[in-house]
């Protein structure tokens, strides 16, 4: 059948109901972006802070000094490193960026290969760590 010989079928929705449906869409597009919009400014979940950044709780701070010596033991940008990480399921989930260029802003600063992705329990000790998630 080609394109043009098509018919249309009439919508199996009434006219009443698509109209009510056009107004549920945008209520639940304001819903979701209420529910995740405001996922990244909760404070179990941080981008790009080093482990001696100013207003960690020391809980935090633990959690990063540990994972800023699992990525010294098998990396070599402990040093320049700044992490992500979020409390989840009983564990931390901390992500180390290698910082290549320190003066460019976002993603510019980061490799695409240097990062590595660790769990890491309460008491500090690394549960999992790798370059994949």
């Amino acid at each position: 059948m080609n394109c043009r010989n098509a018919k249309m079928l009439p919508s199996p929705v009434p006219p009443s109901a698509r109209e009510s449906r056009s107004a549920i869409v945008p209520a639940w597009a304001l819903a979701f972006v209420l529910a995740f919009g405001g996922a990244g400014c909760s404070r179990e979940s941080t981008a790009g802070v080093t482990a001696d950044a100013p207003g960690l709780s020391p809980k935090e701070r633990e959690i990063l000094q540990a994972a800023r010596q699992a990525v010294g033991q098998f990396e070599n940008w402990a040093h320049r490193a700044e992490f992500k990480y979020e409390r989840r399921d009983g564990v931390w989930h901390v992500t180390a960026w290698r910082v290549e260029n320190p003066r460019a802003t976002g993603n510019k600063r980061y490799v695409p290969w240097g990062s590595r992705h660790m769990i890491i329990d309460d008491a500090g000790k690394v549960l999992a760590y790798g370059d994949q998630r």
